[in-house]
Order: C-alpha cells, then sequence, then structure tokens
C-alpha cells in the first residue's frame, strides 16, 4: 500500500518541479509564462526579477495579481504557489538573521492571506 501511495506522488511530482529557492521560483515563474498573452507575461516578468532580486515587498504583491487571475493554467498556478512557497522560506530564514526588510516583508504576506 504504501509504494501505491509513493508511486501516485511521484508521478505528480514529476510533471512540476518543485521550487526550493526564490531564484529557482523565479526561472519556474519564467518558464511556466513563457506562452502567456503579453499582460500577463509582463506581470511574471516583474514577479520573476523581484523574486531574483529579493525584492520581497515587490514579490508578494506581483505574485498575489497572479494568483488572482481566473485564467491560469495548472503548470502556472503551480508555478505561482511554488514561488509564494519558496519566497515565505526565504523571508522566515531573513528574519531569523536579524533583516528588518524581511520582516516587514512577512507581515504584508500574512495581511495579504487574510484579505
Amino acid at each position: 500500500m504504501l509504494l501505491a501511495f509513493s508511486g501516485c506522488s511521484k508521478s505528480t511530482s514529476e510533471g512540476v518541479p518543485t521550487a526550493s529557492t526564490p531564484k529557482q521560483a523565479a526561472s519556474q515563474i519564467q518558464e511556466a509564462f513563457v506562452s502567456a498573452p503579453v499582460e500577463v507575461k509582463s506581470e511574471a516578468k516583474v514577479a520573476s526579477e523581484a523574486l531574483r532580486t529579493a525584492n520581497y515587498e515587490k514579490a508578494i504583491l506581483s505574485l498575489e495579481a497572479m494568483k488572482a487571475r481566473q485564467n491560469l493554467t495548472l503548470e502556472q498556478g503551480v508555478a505561482v504557489h511554488n514561488s509564494m512557497v519558496a519566497l515565505e522560506g526565504k523571508l522566515i530564514a531573513a528574519m531569523e538573521a536579524g533583516d528588518p526588510n524581511a520582516k516587514r516583508a512577512y507581515e504584508q504576506l500574512k495581511k495579504s492571506r487574510r484579505n
């Protein structure tokens, strides 16, 4: 039975890789939105660049705007989700290291989830 469950989860994760760092997430966003309409691709580029440059607050705003879109493909939705998860992990690590910008951005992220 354990093999059946591990087989199922493996096939799901093979299709869409998980991004473990914001830079990997930025690459995943770029790839997922390469064939998107110009306006959506532009949003993806802003989010990707914000992730790459550790512009936490801009990354949160961009990813939240993308997440709110109703017409994302599965790959795009997963890329946005993975980016949010990777960004949150980075923010927590940076807060623990004493980064006040990360703390402010993390508070912004928590507030956006409540809305």
